[in-house]
């Protein structure tokens, strides 16, 4: 019974580790009851989101965000803040946190600046939004004829679709990285399916790039977090309201 309870105790403390290094909260020196309490403070939301978010730390790092929509305007359409009462929501930490988590912990610089997460993220969340709606066979004419709140409805709707495509527009046909000679099993990684990978994905660079076959290390990943910065920047332009 004794080696039962000790062996369950050590398989807690192992997962407590695992969970905070994941997470990045584990220091050097930590006990588990430290390191618990790191996890539970990483995932408490932030004040700006409100205090109704309960505590849950299977969730991991909770970080805040601004929920945007595209609404009408006096000249046309913009994406604004869209939080209840104001207020900002909450996420787990996604694919940009863990590279610049990445990043940090190998002492570089962020790969990313501040804007172009920014318009990765309106990208990630207007494209699944968008993908949810459900309008597949659904004749467009029909439902923007429904009613005032049915054509407002449709309206924002296809406005939303639009800024979709002057963002994919805006990424471009271009190659990220391309094979010059053919040696084993590298592939040309196209400048869209590097940033579909990062942003609607959730792939990090890294892993975009063992994807297709090419090393990770030196020029070869600094070319491709360049190639994923200059579309973001290209496509925060395209957005309106940016």
């Amino acid at each position: 019974m004794a080696a039962a309870v000790a062996q369950i105790a050590s398989i807690k403390r192992a997962m407590v580790r695992r969970l905070a290094g994941n997470l990045g909260i584990a220091r050097p020196g930590d006990d588990e009851d430290q390191r618990l309490q790191f996890m539970l403070d990483a995932a408490r939301a932030p004040e700006s989101c409100g205090p109704e978010i309960p505590v849950a730390p299977a969730r991991g790092r909770v970080l805040s965000f601004a929920p945007q929509a595209v609404r009408p305007t006096a000249t046309g359409y913009e994406v604004q803040h869209d939080g209840f009462r104001g207020r900002d929501a909450a996420r787990a930490a996604d694919v940009f946190d863990v590279m610049l988590h990445q990043v940090a912990r190998r002492g570089g610089e962020a790969p990313f600046t501040p804007g172009q997460i920014e318009a990765g993220r309106t990208y990630a969340m207007l494209v699944e939004r968008h993908s949810s709606v459900g309008l597949r066979c659904i004749s467009v004419e029909s439902q923007r004829g429904s009613g005032s709140a049915g054509g407002a409805f449709m309206d924002a709707v296809l406005a939303e679709g639009e800024v979709i495509r002057r963002m994919q527009a805006a990424i471009g046909t271009g190659m990220a990285l391309e094979v010059l000679r053919e040696t084993g099993a590298r592939r040309d990684i196209p400048v869209r399916r590097l940033v579909d990978m990062v942003c609607l994905e959730g792939k990090s660079v890294t892993a975009a790039l063992k994807a297709h076959g090419w090393s990770v290390y030196g020029d070869i990943r600094a070319q491709a977090y360049a190639a994923v910065g200059d579309a973001l920047d290209r496509m925060r332009a395209a957005a309106p309201g940016r």
